[in-house]
């Protein structure tokens, strides 16, 4: 049994771990549910039962994490390690993993989000997605075979004091592999790219990755109103006055890419 100790050494700080087999998953789910909204603060943490398809295989998630500037969201499933990691986890990540959102997904997030069809619609076509399970414990084999699918696991625990005051323990940490940064527009005449004055790109110059995979150098200046970010050399195989959208991936790589809203 873990103990944890809170403040001054008494037994009303004293804090057991709860018995981590004993929840349904509905009471994990709502533990869960509270350690994420407390921890990840810049993000919307929602119930969340939208549906995905992968080939024949429709599952529904249990809660989403989604950044407060829309930049990219987690789709969560929670689960005890005494369910099937083969029969029921893998099946059901790997289609909110791989798989396409149905229309329920739409109307769940118009409803917890308070915007319009057409911006979820776009957010769910553009808006990068990570999968994580949360479990009640860990499990090396459950650890092996998400990472395979590309799903990340945290575990989360509960103490409880002698007074029924609860502490949280969320083991692990979300990572984010995409993120969308906004659209900008292409002029062909001066091969730039304008972006609002706010984007999440540096002064100066930088490396960009276009839609074939392919780097160059790129240089960002600012004015009053935009930032330009303009191809040091060369024409970027981009139609002009086309709109691109702009992606950075972990580590800090930037890309374009053509964009996909509506």
């Amino acid at each position: 049994m873990s103990t944890l100790l809170v403040g001054e050494c008494s037994e009303a700080h004293l804090y057991k771990l709860w018995d981590a087999d004993g929840a349904s998953e509905a009471e994990f789910e709502a533990i869960v549910a509270r350690a994420l909204g407390c921890v990840y603060q810049n993000y919307h943490c929602i119930v969340f039962g939208g549906s995905f398809r992968l080939e024949n295989s429709i599952s529904r998630p249990d809660l989403a994490l989604i950044a407060n500037d829309f930049s990219h969201w987690f789709v969560i499933e929670v689960e005890l390690v005494s369910h099937s990691l083969d029969r029921h986890v893998v099946p059901q990540v790997r289609t909110f993993r791989y798989g396409d959102p149905l229309p329920d997904c739409i109307s769940i997030l118009v409803r917890e989000m308070k915007l319009d069809a057409a911006q979820v619609e776009t957010f769910l076509k553009v808006v990068p997605r990570g999968v994580a399970v949360i479990a009640n414990r860990r499990h090396l084999k459950w650890e092996v075979a998400l990472k395979a699918l590309e799903v990340q696991l945290l575990t989360v625990a509960a103490y409880r004091s002698p007074s029924g005051v609860e502490a949280l323990e969320i083991d692990g940490q979300l990572e984010v592999f995409q993120e969308h940064l906004g659209y900008g527009q292409f002029f062909a005449t001066d091969r730039t790219l304008r972006f609002p004055r706010s984007v999440k790109l540096p002064d100066g110059q930088m490396v960009i990755n276009d839609q074939n995979g392919s780097s160059s150098l790129w240089t960002v200046a600012r004015d009053s109103n935009y930032a330009w970010v303009t191809k040091n050399a060369g024409v970027p195989d981009l139609t002009n006055n086309s709109l691109v959208q702009l992606v950075r991936a972990v580590g800090g790589q930037f890309s374009i890419r053509p964009s996909l809203s509506l």
